[in-house]
């Protein structure tokens, strides 16, 4: 929604029409599509069970089950900037959204994916879709480009169309390497009433009036860069909400310039944060240096793609 006249509201008809005409769309929650959703979540925040992992399954699943289909692939992320801070009930819920599926005889995988950092280098609206544009392109962040390709070829070998799990893989490493999953996208951006040379021309989104940089105090390595720190500083200055009525500003949020592993010196950039009001940036920028954790010695690799279910 951070890309001009874009349009996520769409009817089921629309919808419907999208995927026969397109081949995928993006539609949000509404009175008439997945209706129980927010009445699950109403309940679960009158009840005091907003952590409660069967109901958390029931509203992600109730979404996924109000269109016809024949195979889901979902996304279960784990660490400090998921719901889920545990593996063990990340994998808990991974199984009862499974099991769901299979009682709705579909067929479905649920991915169990690290999020203890933030997965490639944006954080905030306009600048995540810069950064699609540049994995589209074969020139996004490693991470993010791995969890997508994997995504990918799960969905094309549930769906189907490989025999093999390593030939979808193949498949999708093809489609992103000639481009045509990049104009699949643009072609659902103006399907849906946005500009597709957003994805081109950075300048035709939201952009930020200010930036400062966070830079590291001392030399050493990244061993850890706490997600959930970080994703609360960019909501500190508009890039998320504390509550439904709440304006998101898509212009703002931070972006990495470091991952963890990354052996860095006194004074190198950190990350930078991009904002509109300069408010709250002070508070936001010393929320975003605690979660910088520097050692004097590299840290254990952390595996991305942590368990799948199903």
């Amino acid at each position: 929604e951070s890309i001009p006249g874009f349009r996520t509201n769409l009817t089921p008809d629309e919808f419907r029409q999208q995927l026969a005409t397109v081949g995928f769309a993006v539609i949000g929650q509404s009175e008439t599509v997945a209706p129980a959703d927010g009445k699950l979540y109403a309940l679960r925040d009158a009840t005091a069970t907003v952590e409660s992992t069967a109901l958390i399954a029931a509203s992600i699943m109730s979404k996924k089950l109000a269109v016809t289909l024949d195979a889901l692939v979902l996304d279960v992320k784990v660490g400090t900037g998921a719901f889920m801070k545990r593996q063990v009930d990340a994998r808990k819920l991974a199984q009862i959204m499974t099991t769901i599926a299979r009682r709705a005889d579909l067929r479905a995988q649920a991915l169990i994916t690290d999020m203890s950092q933030p997965l490639g280098f944006a954080i905030g609206n306009a600048l995540e879709i810069m950064e699609v544009s540049q994995t589209l392109q074969n020139a996004g962040p490693s991470d993010l480009t791995r969890i997508s390709l994997e995504l990918a070829a799960r969905m094309i070998h549930l769906g189907k169309l490989t025999a093999t799990i390593d030939e979808a893989r193949e498949l999708a490493q093809k489609k992103l390497l000639d481009g045509s999953g990049y104009q699949k996208l643009k072609q659902m951006i103006q399907a849906q009433g946005g500009n597709p040379q957003v994805l081109d021309r950075f300048e035709l989104l939201p952009n930020a009036t200010g930036a400062m940089e966070i830079t590291s105090p001392r030399g050493g390595y990244i061993s850890a860069i706490d997600a959930e720190e970080i994703g609360l500083a960019s909501g500190m200055i508009g890039a998320g909400r504390d509550s439904k009525e709440d304006l998101i500003d898509a212009a703002v949020g931070v972006v990495l310039e470091v991952k963890a592993g990354q052996k860095v010196d006194e004074g190198s950039v950190l990350c930078r944060i991009y904002f509109t009001n300069e408010e709250r940036v002070s508070e936001a920028a010393e929320r975003v240096e605690d979660a910088f954790r520097i050692s004097a010695q590299p840290p254990e690799p952390r595996e991305l793609i942590l368990d799948v279910v199903g």
